[in-house]
């Protein structure tokens, strides 16, 4: 069925249209073939053909509805999907300047806290004792920003 989808949908609907119309024709001249003496030996036939294309020409006629069915739906999913592409391109801008923000307060942060550092080295004696000034500044540093 998926050479259906490189048929056009006119041609299609064309062939399945014409199946079912030339079955109801055959099936219709069978009852006229009885009153030609020549053609009575192929009223039967032309009975019986008539009925099977007519038959085919029903079932063809529901199988193209479900695939033009399934082909509104997979354009109506194709849609959604450009939709949603284009919105996450949006969003995807968004989260990058949300982004680009915090990590610009992240180094602020860290130029605020290594200023401080270099304050406090001084305090920081040979035998590498830390001052309780550093401990709170680290301790700042790692508390971060809170949003």
């Amino acid at each position: 069925m998926w050479m259906l989808s490189f048929v056009p949908d006119a041609l299609l609907y064309a062939v399945v249209i014409s199946i079912m119309f030339i079955g109801i024709a055959l099936y219709v001249i069978s009852f006229f073939t009885r009153f030609i003496p020549p053609l009575i030996p192929y009223s039967g036939i032309a009975r019986i053909l008539g009925t099977i294309l007519t038959v085919v020409g029903i079932y063809f006629f529901g199988s193209y509805s479900t695939e033009m069915s399934w082909r509104a739906k997979v354009a109506e999913l194709e849609e959604q999907i450009k939709v949603s592409e284009a919105k996450s391109k949006e969003t995807n801008i968004q989260i990058q300047k949300v982004y680009v923000d915090r990590v610009k307060v992240v180094k602020q942060t860290q130029i605020v806290i290594q200023e401080k550092i270099k304050e406090v080295e001084i305090k920081i004696d040979s035998e590498c004792k830390v001052a309780p000034e550093a401990v709170d500044i680290l301790n700042e540093a790692a508390a971060g920003v809170k949003k």
